[in-house]
C-alpha cells in the first residue's frame, strides 16, 4: 500500500494533469455496455418486419461534436438515410454491405467503402441523378458503425476491442486500461506512469502510420493528433523515458510540470501542452534555459511569448531537458477573512485587510457585544498549520528529544495546537479598559468566540446532587459543595480540583479562586482488593528483613 501511494504521488507529479484525469476518468467510468445501437424495440421486431422506409432510432450516443464529413471514413455497417425529393418523396434507410457498397433501390449498387463521408455522399447523389434527373437527393449518416481495433504495447490489457467509428484513439487506450479484478492498484499506477501519451503509433490496414499525441490534442483540439478510428486499426502504446526524454514548464501556466518530449516540440508547443498562461503571467519575459550535452553549463534566453504567438519572432525548437519558466505579476488580493460567533449582534464571517485589521475593528463590524457576552472567557483562535500540513507537522514535532515521561503530555498539547492556537488576548482589558496593547492584528482564518455568561458553577463527581449551582461572588469551594448536597462517603476530598472554564486547567482550591463558569470535580476513593495491601506488606517485610540482615553483618564484622 505504501509503494502504491508513492507511485500515485510520483505519477501526479510527472504525468500531465489534464491527461491523467482524463484517462483515470475513462478507466473509472468507461462504458460497460456493448457498442452498437438498438434498431427496433422488442414489440416491433415480433410483429412486423422493418420496411425500407423505416426510420431507425439510434440508442443515445455521446458525441464530442458533429461528425466532420471531410474526416470520417465510410465502412461496412454504416447506416444511411437516402432521400429522393420527388412527389411523393422516396425515403430509404440503407446499410453499407460487408463488401463496402450501398444498394440504393431503383438505382443500383454504389461503392462507398474507404471514402470520406463527403466523397461517399457525392458519389451516391451522382448515381441517383442518373436515374432521377429532376429530383433532388440527400444522403445522411444516421448510425456510425461498430468497428474492431487492436491495442498493444504498454497498456493493462492488450487485445481486440469493439468500439465505434466515431471513437478516437484515446478511447481505445482507455478501454485497454480498464483494470480487471486480478490487477492491483500498483499495477494500474505503474502502467499509467510508464505509458507514453505523445509517441503513440496508429497503423491502418493499408499500412499507413501516423503519430498520435494526446497531449497536443488536448491542448489544440487538432484532429490529426487524435483521429477517428477505423476498422482494422492497430494502436501501439510505447513506454516513455521520463528521465532523459522530458521537458519542463513551470510558473504561471495552467498546468505546470514535466512533459514527455517528442522531436519537433517548440516553446510554443510546450506552452500549449501546459494549457496556456494564467492571468498573472508575464508573457513578454518567459525564461528559457538549456543545459549543454555534458550537463555542466546552462544557457538562458528571455522569450517574448506575445511576439512568439503573433508570429513576430521565430519559434525555438526544444531539446530534451529544456526548461521554461513563466514568471507572474504580484497580486496580493486574496479572500482574507475572519469569523466571529457567539454573543455579538451580527455573528458571521467578515473581510479583513492583511496585517491591518485589528480585533476591535472586527467586533465593531459584528455590531459589538450583546448584554450576555462573557468577555472573561472570550477567545481568539488561530490556525497556523494548514489542514494539508497537519501530518507533516506531527512528524516534525516528534523529532525532538522528548523524554518518555513528557511524550504523552507533549503529543496531547501538540494535537491541541494543530487544531487551534489560542492568541493571548484579554478582552476585558481591551473593551472595558481600552487597553490597546490587547488590540492584536488579525490573520486570515482567525476565529473569535464570545461565550454567553453562565452565572453558575458546575459541581460534579462524588457529590449528592451534581449539577449547576448559582454563582455567588466571593464564596469558596465549601459553599458550592454544600449547595450540591455535600460529598458522598466515597469522595476523595483531599484531591478536589477546580477546572477553569476558559483554559481547562486543573487546579487545587488553594491555587485559584472560583470564578463564574468554573467546574468543581470531586474524585472517588480508589478501591483496592485485599491482595493489593498484603502484597505491599510482603514487599515492606522483605525490605525490612534485608536491612536487618545487613545490620547484623555489619555488627558482626565490626566486633
Amino acid at each position: 500500500m505504501k509503494n502504491d501511494r508513492k507511485r500515485l504521488i510520483t505519477l501526479s507529479q510527472t504525468f500531465p494533469t489534464v491527461l491523467l484525469l482524463s484517462l483515470l476518468a475513462r478507466i473509472a467510468y468507461g462504458q460497460q455496455e456493448r457498442t452498437g445501437f438498438e434498431l427496433f424495440d422488442e414489440a416491433s421486431t415480433k410483429s412486423t418486419r422493418p420496411s425500407p422506409t423505416s426510420v431507425i432510432q439510434p440508442r443515445g450516443v455521446a458525441l464530442e461534436s458533429t461528425v466532420d464529413p471531410q474526416k470520417y471514413y465510410v465502412g461496412p455497417s454504416d447506416v444511411f438515410s437516402v432521400n429522393i425529393w420527388l412527389s411523393p418523396p422516396l425515403n430509404f434507410t440503407l446499410t453499407v454491405t460487408p463488401e463496402g457498397t450501398l444498394i440504393v433501390p431503383t438505382v443500383g449498387e454504389v461503392a462507398v467503402s474507404d471514402m470520406t463521408l463527403s466523397e461517399a455522399k457525392k458519389q451516391v447523389i451522382t448515381e441517383i441523378k442518373k436515374k432521377y434527373i429532376s429530383g433532388n437527393a440527400t444522403v445522411t449518416l444516421m448510425i456510425p458503425r461498430p468497428i474492431i481495433v487492436t491495442v498493444s504495447g504498454n497498456v493493462l490489457n492488450q487485445g481486440l476491442y469493439e468500439l465505434s467509428s466515431i471513437d478516437r484513439v484515446d478511447k481505445a487506450i482507455g478501454e485497454a486500461n480498464k483494470p480487471t479484478r486480478v490487477q492491483s492498484q500498483g499495477d494500474v499506477l505503474r502502467v499509467l506512469g510508464d505509458m507514453s501519451t505523445r509517441n503513440i503509433v496508429l497503423k491502418h490496414k493499408d499500412a499507413t502510420t501516423s503519430r498520435i499525441d494526446i497531449g497536443k490534442f488536448l491542448a489544440t483540439k487538432e484532429d490529426k493528433w487524435n483521429p477517428y478510428l477505423r476498422e482494422g486499426d492497430l494502436v501501439i502504446v510505447p513506454r516513455k523515458n521520463f528521465v532523459k526524454n522530458v521537458i519542463g514548464i513551470y510558473g504561471e501556466v495552467n498546468v505546470p510540470g514535466r512533459y514527455e518530449f517528442v522531436p519537433g516540440d517548440s516553446i510554443k508547443d510546450a506552452i500549449l501542452l501546459a494549457q496556456g498562461f494564467t492571468r498573472l503571467a508575464i508573457r513578454d519575459s518567459a525564461e528559457f534555459s538549456r543545459l549543454d550535452v555534458d550537463g555542466n553549463k546552462t544557457t538562458i534566453r528571455i522569450i517574448d511569448a506575445n511576439n512568439l504567438f503573433e508570429g513576430k519572432i521565430t519559434d525555438v525548437p526544444l531539446q530534451p531537458g529544456d526548461r521554461i519558466i513563466v514568471r507572474g505579476r504580484v497580486d496580493l488580493r486574496e479572500d482574507y477573512r475572519a469569523t466571529v460567533s457567539g454573543e455579538v449582534l451580527y455573528p458571521g464571517t467578515y473581510p479583513i485587510t492583511k496585517n491591518k485589521t485589528r480585533l476591535s475593528q472586527l467586533i465593531k463590524a459584528a455590531g459589538s457585544f450583546t448584554e450576555f457576552a462573557d468577555l472573561k472567557r472570550a477567545e481568539l483562535n488561530r490556525r497556523s498549520v494548514g489542514a494539508g500540513e497537519i501530518e507533516l507537522e506531527r512528524l516534525l514535532s516528534s523529532r525532538g528529544g522528548v523524554s518518555g515521561e513528557d511524550s504523552l503530555y507533549y503529543f496531547t498539547e501538540t494535537e491541541l495546537r494543530l487544531r487551534k492556537e489560542i492568541v493571548n488576548v484579554d478582552f476585558e482589558k481591551l473593551f472595558l479598559l481600552a487597553d490597546s496593547t490587547n488590540d492584536v492584528l488579525l490573520q486570515s482564518e482567525d476565529y473569535v468566540f464570545i461565550p454567553s455568561v453562565k452565572r453558575t458553577i458546575y459541581v460534579f463527581g462524588q457529590v449528592v446532587s451534581p449539577g449547576h449551582v448559582p454563582y455567588v461572588s466571593g464564596e469558596n469551594v465549601t459553599y458550592y459543595l454544600q449547595k450540591a448536597g455535600g460529598v458522598t462517603d466515597d469522595a476523595r476530598s483531599g484531591d478536589l480540583k477546580i477546572i477553569k472554564s476558559k483554559t481547562k486547567q486543573w487546579l487545587s482550591e488553594n491555587e485559584t479562586t472560583i470564578e463564574e463558569g468554573d467546574y468543581v470535580w470531586v474524585p472517588k476513593k480508589i478501591s483496592r482488593p485485599f491482595v493489593y495491601y498484603t502484597t505491599i506488606v510482603s514487599h515492606f517485610a522483605s525490605i525490612l528483613s534485608a536491612i536487618v540482615g545487613i545490620a547484623i553483618v555489619v555488627a558482626t564484622v565490626s566486633k
